[in-house]
C-alpha cells in the first residue's frame, strides 16, 4: 500500500520539504500548494486518493512555512522579479517533473495561478481552491496582519493557541478539524507568522488585494488557455464565495464547483466532495490533452 513519503530537496538554495505519494514518473503529477500560514499536510487527506487514481501526488512546504527555509527579502508576487512562480518552476526541475496539474488553496491558489501564466507549457491544468487574488476583498483579520508592527507585537504577546483560533476560522464546522491539524497549527503555523506577514504584504494591504499586483497578473491570464476548475466552500469566511464570479471573469474557461457546508479548506473539511470535483476534472483535462 502506498504511504506518504517525506524528503528534503534543495530549491533555489532553500531546503524544501516535499511529501509524495504514488510513483514518480508513473502517472501524471499533481502538485498541491498550501495557503498562507499553511504546510504540506494541508493536503494529507487527498494524497492517497489521488495516488490511487494512478497519479503522482506531491505537496510541499512553501519557503518559510512548515519545515522549509525562509526565502529572505523577496518580492513574493512581484510584479517585478516575482519569487513564487520562479520557485515553483525550480521545484518542478528538482523533482524532474516536466509538467504538472497545479492545485492551489488560498494564497497557494495565487501561487499556482502565477506559475501557470508564467510557464503555461509546464501546467497541464489549474485548480483554484478558494484561490487568493482573483477577488479584491480579504478577511479583516488577514488585512490587519499587514499593518506595521504586527510581527513585533506577535513576538511579544503571541501564544500558540492563536494558531488554533486562526485554523478554526477556516472551517464551517470546527468539529471536522482533525486533531493532527491542531497539533501542526502549533508546530508549523505559529512559528511561521513572520513569513505569513511578509507573504501577505506582497499581495495584500489593509484595504484588500494590492490593485497593482492583481492588475499585472490578471493581464497575463490569457497566457494559460488550459483547463481550469474553481472549487469553493459556500460558507468560506476567509475569502467569500462571491470571488467565484471574479474568477470567471479572469479565466473564462473555468469550470466552477461549489461545496455546501464548507469553509476555506474544502480538501480537509469536505474531502469526499472535494475529490468528487477534482478527480473528474483531472480525467477530463488528461483526455482533452490526449485527443
Amino acid at each position: 500500500m502506498d504511504v506518504i513519503r517525506s524528503k528534503t530537496v534543495n530549491v533555489m538554495g532553500l531546503r524544501t520539504r516535499v511529501l509524495e505519494e504514488g510513483e514518480a514518473g508513473g502517472g501524471d503529477p499533481v502538485v498541491m500548494i498550501h495557503g498562507v500560514g499553511g504546510w504540506a499536510e494541508n493536503w494529507r487527506e487527498v494524497m492517497s486518493p489521488i495516488a490511487r487514481s494512478g497519479r503522482h501526488a506531491v505537496a510541499f512546504d512553501l519557503p518559510g512555512f512548515g519545515q522549509s527555509d525562509p526565502p529572505g527579502d523577496v518580492a513574493h508576487f512581484g510584479p517585478r522579479d516575482p519569487f513564487y512562480p520562479r520557485f515553483v518552476g525550480a521545484l518542478l526541475d528538482e523533482l524532474a517533473i516536466r509538467s504538472a496539474h497545479l492545485v492551489g488553496n488560498s494564497l497557494g491558489g495565487a501561487v499556482a495561478f502565477t506559475a501557470a501564466v508564467s510557464q503555461p507549457e509546464r501546467t497541464r491544468s489549474l485548480a483554484l481552491v478558494a484561490g487568493g487574488g482573483v477577488g479584491t476583498d480579504v478577511a479583516l483579520f488577514l488585512r490587519l496582519c499587514t499593518l506595521p508592527g504586527v510581527p513585533t507585537l506577535s513576538r511579544l504577546f503571541g501564544r500558540p493557541e492563536q494558531a488554533r483560533e486562526v485554523l478554526r476560522t477556516c472551517f464551517y464546522d470546527s468539529r471536522r478539524i482533525p486533531a493532527s491539524l491542531y497539533d501542526e497549527a502549533v508546530r508549523y503555523g505559529y512559528p511561521s507568522f513572520g513569513e505569513f506577514v511578509r507573504a501577505l504584504r506582497s499581495g495584500v494591504t489593509i484595504f484588500g488585494v494590492r490593485q497593482s499586483v492583481r492588475e499585472h497578473w490578471v493581464a497575463l491570464a490569457s497566457r494559460f488557455a488550459g483547463p481550469v476548475v474553481v472549487i469553493w466552500g459556500r460558507e468560506d469566511r476567509v475569502l467569500p464565495v462571491e470571488h467565484v464570479a471574479e474568477a470567471g471573469h479572469v479565466m473564462p474557461q473555468a469550470h466552477v464547483e461549489l461545496i455546501d457546508a464548507c469553509g476555506h479548506l474544502p480538501q480537509v473539511e469536505r474531502t469526499d466532495a472535494f475529490l468528487a470535483a477534482l478527480l473528474p476534472f483531472l480525467d477530463r483535462a488528461e483526455a482533452a490533452a490526449a485527443a
